[in-house]
């Protein structure tokens, strides 16, 4: 449109350019549904960071600090507490406000978590006021969680939901390359110029700065499905009555103890070796360990570590889908336990080459990322049916159970044996894992579910946006 030297309006064509923008923008003004992709990668790639802070690159930090191992241990295993009890106000997610809601007021509170461990790690007071700012972390990234995997199954109808879920995974893992690789990588970069911790203030600021932009993001793009909204007139008495409800419903649920022996029992060897790997890799030769510095560590076991993962994951996604579970069941148990051997390795050769410790981490996680399916298989199974969403959500607090409470000990066990015979501890650990493997195998049901005459839409991936930690 144009007005001429008449005061006469005159048509000319619009570039297509400005028309796409143009039409763009309409649709977001009727309430289009818009594309999947423009928000689904964005929404998990943010959810994963956190996560991935709080696990590994928390380690790393305080490992840099000169926290010893045993409370190395307990300050970062407990900050799980907040994953382990999250199912518990989970329903609040559900009466208060929107999915959508939750998700823009979490991303803004994880910026200001961000932002404050970048003050905080410079003050006197380091270690208490870090903490404080990695629960709130911790707990805003488990509120996270609810909201957005609540959002997609709301905002996505059954064949999307499906057809997403790849899509979902990957964003996920590749937070935690970013996590654990690119940001450990900048800490130990930043801290050339600096020291250890003015480069892990300056790094911290760079994850406050993404979540203020992803709030925005989400903000103007996430679609408002009707679908989400908060439950109307519920009240005191009868939210009580359903949440008891749901509680009760999950553990009356058939083999429940088997299920919650093989949550908490599956990864026992290796969530072990997870919470002393940062002490063990960047521990002085003296003490045992391999003397790779926050840079080294970031590229070693943050970038080819995840990478395996990630290629481990799909590879198993891709065989189960094609061949079933029952096939390569017993390959996937051995894959994801055996390569455990390889910290015994390092811990006896003390090999100081980073492309061998690379090699060696590349191969560890890969076996986990492989074997790490039949556990998110397991779990779908067990919660399928009646309150599928409230019971996984359980059931994942169970995992995080399983994640923390080997985690806190571990320090004092690693302090105790001395790497080489804590490592040789680890593969004795394997053996609980080896004996819930063979009490899900006897279970016929579980093994026939993942049959690959089964529809595509009936096997989601293993991830479930869920780290693999």
């Amino acid at each position: 449109m144009l007005l001429t030297s008449g005061g006469g309006i005159r048509l000319v064509p619009q570039p297509r350019l400005v028309t796409r923008v143009l039409g763009y923008l309409h649709g977001m003004e009727n309430g289009r549904r818009l594309s999947p992709w423009i928000w689904v990668p964005t929404l998990y790639f943010a959810e994963g960071i956190p996560n991935s802070i709080v696990s590994d690159a928390s380690k790393v930090m305080y490992t840099d600090f000169g926290l010893t191992v045993e409370t190395l241990g307990v300050v970062t295993g407990s900050m799980y507490l907040a994953w382990v009890v999250k199912p518990l106000w989970s329903p609040l997610v559900d009466l208060v406000k929107s999915k959508r809601w939750w998700i823009v007021l979490t991303e803004i509170l994880l910026a200001g978590a961000f932002l404050g461990l970048a003050a905080t790690t410079k003050s006197p007071n380091w270690l208490l006021w870090t903490q404080v700012c990695f629960w709130i972390l911790a707990v805003t990234s488990a509120t996270q969680d609810i909201a957005a995997d609540g959002y997609y199954m709301l905002a996505l109808d059954e064949s999307d939901q499906a057809g997403y879920t790849g899509i979902r995974s990957t964003a996920y893992r590749l937070s935690m390359l970013f996590s654990k690789g690119v940001l450990v990588w900048l800490a130990g970069y930043f801290a050339a110029s600096s020291d250890k911790f003015g480069g892990w203030s300056t790094m911290f600021m760079v994850p406050g700065v993404f979540y203020l932009v992803a709030a925005a993001y989400h903000f103007a793009v996430l679609p408002r499905p009707q679908t989400d909204q908060p439950r109307p007139n519920v009240g005191v008495g009868e939210f009580f009555e359903g949440y008891l409800h749901t509680f009760a419903r999950f553990f009356a649920r058939p083999g429940v103890l088997n299920a919650i022996a093989f949550i908490l029992l599956f990864r026992v060897a290796e969530v072990q070796v997870l919470g002393q790997v940062a002490p063990f890799l960047k521990g002085t030769l003296e003490s045992g360990g391999l003397g790779l510095t926050t840079k080294q560590f970031g590229l070693a076991y943050g970038t080819f570590g995840v990478i395996g993962i990630i290629c481990g994951g799909i590879l198993a996604g891709k065989l189960v889908a094609k061949q079933g579970l029952r096939k390569w069941y017993w390959l996937m148990i051995f894959i994801m336990h055996v390569p455990n051997l390889a910290f015994l390795y390092l811990a006896f050769s003390q090999n100081t080459n980073v492309n061998v410790i690379s090699t060696c981490l590349f191969i560890e996680q890969f076996g986990y990322g492989f074997g790490f399916t039949v556990f998110m298989l397991y779990l779908m199974y067990f919660t399928r049916g009646e309150m599928q969403t409230s019971h996984y959500a359980i059931a994942t607090g169970f995992m995080a159970m399983g994640v923390m409470l080997p985690q806190m000990g571990a320090g004092y066990v690693a302090k105790a044996l001395g790497f080489q015979q804590y490592f040789g501890y680890i593969a004795v650990c394997t053996l609980p894992s080896f004996g819930v493997a063979y009490m899900a195998w006897k279970d016929q049901g579980f093994l026939n579910y993942f049959e690959p005459k089964k529809k595509s839409g009936d096997l989601p991936d293993a991830d479930v946006g869920i780290s693999p930690e």
